[in-house]
This record gives structure tokens, sequence and C-alpha cells, in this order.
């Protein structure tokens, strides 16, 4: 890496995270539906101002549940609940603002603007086994033995949230809204058609159907896209990171229906906001995600979709469209094809679903997810090249809201937000 373009990188950085932290801090919104501004989260709370539908507000980065701040265009600062507000329907300049920063960053291309703000959206075709191998990580499977030293295990996990007040819940799975079908009808049959498969009995199996696949065959094919998904991409160098969120992920996990998986949560360290995940319990998170998290709760949020496509065996499902057409010849091209095209759109919504019940589930806010997705659509991801498989955060938004409504607002609560650095501060990781 030459100098000039360390430190345009080191700028692009610097400057990505002040964009961000000013657009998170005075965003613009509007008012979905008249709605009363409260002086305290909660629907109890007594009233500062009526605010019509369309009015503009400007939010805060206060959160506690599904309650943000936000200031009147009077003045009058008050709580709005989350699933009243949107983004305005313009172009928003933090928005503007990464596309110039990408044209820095990357030489006129606005992919790297992309990637940095898609995050829980999925891996580019061009993130997959094509890094130089110039980071830290030495052999291709030296970063899948390093994540695998950093498992959690099932009691890690609990003493984990045990130390963490973190007690679990049952919590009714959410019911897809009437729009939506299910993520395996959004798949297409087709006709199987000659392949040749290189990678033995795994991708065999897939080329039948994904249930004649085997927790151990989806382990191992998990392991096999890990190699190549950490292939050149250092991991962070902080033990009570990795430590952190492996145990935080593992305490979602264990909420889930494949609590007995091999998790692994892994914190890449790229600049990147982005997160991704493989099959058999694999779960990725760049270090800038979880820099550019405002709280433990978006985290888990993020860390809970990806397991959501795990246990809902998404890869899977798409790895089999994609072997049945013989479009891919090997694991790599294989890897590239699926998270190239995504999940599809019922796949995203369905682990949005899964998402905020697991973090019911496990005793946290449930709106870190959706608090995740408002502050992607304050930056205008329909500006930013997104691939049509990947849904816009408005969209995901408008399902949740659906999907949702109130039923978890009582397990959101209105206690003040966690931050990572809080917990990374106390004693629960000692």
């Amino acid at each position: 890496m030459t100098c000039l373009h360390h430190r345009t990188l080191k700028w692009g950085v610097a400057m990505f995270t002040l964009i961000v932290g000013i657009a998170h801090a005075q965003e613009e919104a509007v008012i979905k539906r008249a709605t009363q501004l409260r002086a305290a989260p909660g629907d109890s709370a007594s009233s500062v101002v009526e605010l019509a539908s369309n009015a503009t507000v400007s939010r805060t980065s206060e959160r506690q549940g599904a309650w943000i701040q936000v200031r009147a265009a009077s003045g009058a600062v008050g709580w709005v609940h989350m699933f009243d507000i949107g983004a305005p329907v313009r172009d928003n300049p933090a928005a503007g603002a990464l596309r110039h920063l990408g044209s820095k960053v990357s030489g006129g291309s606005s992919v790297s603007v992309a990637t940095a703000t898609a995050g829980i959206r999925g891996l580019g075709e061009g993130d997959v086994s094509r890094s130089t191998g110039g980071g830290r990580v030495g052999s291709p499977g030296e970063g899948l033995q390093q994540a695998d030293r950093l498992r959690a295990s099932a009691e890690n996990a609990r003493t984990f949230a045990a130390a963490a007040s973190l007690q679990a819940r049952r919590v009714e799975s959410l019911p897809a809204p009437a729009s939506s079908s299910s993520a395996s009808e959004a798949v297409a049959p087709t006709t199987p058609a000659p392949v040749r498969v290189e990678n033995g009995d795994v991708l065999g199996h897939l080329l039948k159907s994904v249930e004649s696949v085997t927790d151990a065959q989806e382990a191992e094919l998990g392991s096999q896209m890990a190699v190549l998904l950490l292939h050149g991409k250092p991991l962070d160098p902080t033990p009570e990171l990795q430590r952190y969120v492996n145990r935080l992920g593992r305490w979602l996990s264990l909420q889930s229906t494949r609590p007995d998986l091999p998790w692994t949560f892994v914190v890449v360290d790229e600049s990147e906001f982005n997160a991704y995940s493989a099959p058999g319990g694999y779960v990725f998170v760049t270090r800038g995600l979880i820099d550019r998290c405002t709280d433990e709760a978006e985290l888990a949020g993020i860390l809970a979709h990806e397991i959501a496509h795990v246990i809902n065996k998404h890869h899977l499902h798409a790895m089999h469209s994609a072997v049945r057409t013989g479009v891919p010849s090997n694991l790599a091209a294989l890897v590239r094809h699926v998270h190239a095209l995504g999940y599809g759109a019922q796949a995203e919504h369905a682990a949005d679903r899964e998402a905020v019940t697991l973090a019911a589930r496990a005793g946290l806010d449930p709106f870190g997810l959706v608090s995740a997705l408002v502050q992607v659509n304050a930056l205008g991801d329909s500006d930013l090249q997104f691939a049509d498989a990947h849904p816009q955060s408005r969209l995901r938004l408008d399902h949740l809201e659906q999907a949702m409504a109130r039923r978890l607002d009582p397990q959101a609560g209105t206690k003040a937000a966690v931050t990572i650095e809080q917990r990374l501060e106390s004693s629960t990781l000692k």
C-alpha cells in the first residue's frame, strides 16, 4: 500500500465516522402519522405537543427501547415511537457526502460506500476470496483456526448473560404479514442441469435437496466457506472484543431452534460496516460495524439477523438453487454467486422477524435491529447501489412494523441503552 493511498484511506475512515456521527445525532426525519410528542418514553407519558402527519423533526442520539428522542420544529424536545417516524423522501446530505467519500477512497467507484453502509444486507461479490492475502492472516486456513479458538461455550454464554443481568424470556414468534410469503416460496423450482461437483458429497447432496444435508455436513461446508471468507482478512486483535461478541452471539443462539450448532462469531479487522454468515453457525462482523453501533442492542440485532439466516438454512436454499442451475463449478464460485445474488427479499424479511424475536427471548431490546435500519434508511440506502436481492431498509422497516406492531414493546422497556463500551468496561467479561 502506498503512503498516499494509506493516508487517503485513513482520511476516508475518519471522515466516514464523523459523517455517521453527525448524521445520527442530527438526522432529519418526518412524522409518518399524527402522534403526540411525549415528555418521556411510553404511551402513558404526558404530551408535550401534537405532531402532525409529515411534520419534520430532528432525531437525537437518545433511544430507550422502542422510543427515540426528537426535536420538533418549534424547538420542543420529547419522545416518539420508532415506528412513527421515517426518513424524508429526498436526497439526504449525509448520503451525498458518503457518495463523495466513496469516490475519494475508491478512485471514482462507489462500491466501497455501498459496502460500508450495507452491513446487515450481506456480502458483495467482490468480497469473497478476492483478498491479496496481505493482512496479518497467513495461510488460507489460519483465520479459521483463530476463529475456532475464540468460540464460546454455552456455559460461557450463560455466565456472561447472568453477569449482564440478561434473562431468557418466553416470546412467541412473529407472524409474517399477510402480504408476505415464506422464504421457500420465493425460490421457484428449477429443472436440474448437468453440473460438475468439485467439493464432494456436500454439494452433491445440495443438488438433491437441502433436507438431505446433515448438520455435520452443513458444519463442514460452513468451515470451508469460512476459509474462503476469511482468506487474507485479519481478525481484530482485541481479545476482550472477540470474547464479548462470541458470548453475546452465543447467548442469542441459545434462544434459537438450533442451539447445538458449533456457533462461532468473528470480528474481522476491517473498517467497512458489514456483517455476513456461513452455514453451520459462522457469523462475521467487521470492526467498523461494531464501532458504528450506537449500543449493544443494535449489535445484538445484527448478530441475530445473521443467526436467523443460519438457523433457517437460507445459505443452503440459495446454494441449492444455484447448484441446480449449473452456474458454479467450484465452491469459491458458488459462494461468490450466492452472495452476489443474496437470499431474496422474503428470506431477508424472515431473518428480520426472527432476529427481533431472538433478541427479545435473550432479554435484550428487540428494537436494536430497528434502530440500526433506521440509521441506514436515514443515510439514503436506495441511492447507494444495493442489489435488488437485498430490500431497501425502508421496505424492511415497513415489514417489521407490520409484523411487530406493538407486540414487543413490553420486552423493549424504557431503560437507557447499554453501550458496547460500557459492557466492555464492566466485569461481565472478566
